[in-house]
């Protein structure tokens, strides 16, 4: 704790990534990251979370890897209690809305297609095709809508199923890391 902070944030690390990408929905992890934004049993709202946190100065953002997922957010100390239950809503109640599924396939493919001509990723994904084909590190991490809809359906899967076996599986506490800075003391 820092009794001087005047903006508290909080960060949760989860160990899954594109790693542990199932063979068939590369993305699946990344897709995943998306969707815990997409409302909670708490807070169904879809936007809840960002407009809890734009109206107040505060902001969040993710990011999926290799191996981890993280979640993080800032706000000011003074409403950081409930921008702390919002964000732990992530972790216990997601709503994974059948509606939201399909429509932020299309705000991964975008970022995909965002994505697809800077420079730094290009040598990346140049890493990732030239290694082992036997090493997950040579999947495809980002998805779109060719491998989280098109080929998912055309093998018969349901999408919205395998994306709850995933967080079923990964995101357990024993799987999860919590960093919390704010002012209060550890005791509060």
């Amino acid at each position: 704790s820092d009794s001087s902070a005047e903006i508290s944030g909080a960060a949760m690390d989860v160990g899954v990534g594109h790693f542990q990408d199932p063979d068939e929905i590369p993305g699946l992890a990344h897709f995943c990251e998306h969707m815990l934004f997409m409302g909670t049993e708490k807070y169904p709202d879809e936007d809840s979370f960002r407009n809890f946190l734009g109206e107040r100065g505060g902001q969040t953002n993710a990011f999926t890897m290799s191996e981890h997922t993280n979640y993080h957010f800032d706000i000011h100390s003074t409403v950081f209690r409930e921008g702390l239950d919002r964000f732990a809503q992530f972790f216990v109640a997601p709503l994974f809305s059948e509606s939201a599924t399909f429509r932020e396939m299309n705000a991964v493919d975008s970022e995909h297609s965002k994505n697809i001509m800077q420079d730094k990723r290009r040598f990346y994904q140049l890493d990732k095709v030239t290694c082992n084909p036997a090493h997950p590190f040579h999947k495809f991490a980002t998805g779109n809508l060719q491998t989280l809809r098109d080929r998912p359906q055309a093998m018969g899967l349901d999408i919205r199923k395998e994306l709850l076996d995933l967080y079923n599986k990964y995101y357990s506490a024993n799987n999860m890391k919590l960093v919390v800075l704010n002012n209060e003391s550890l005791d509060t």
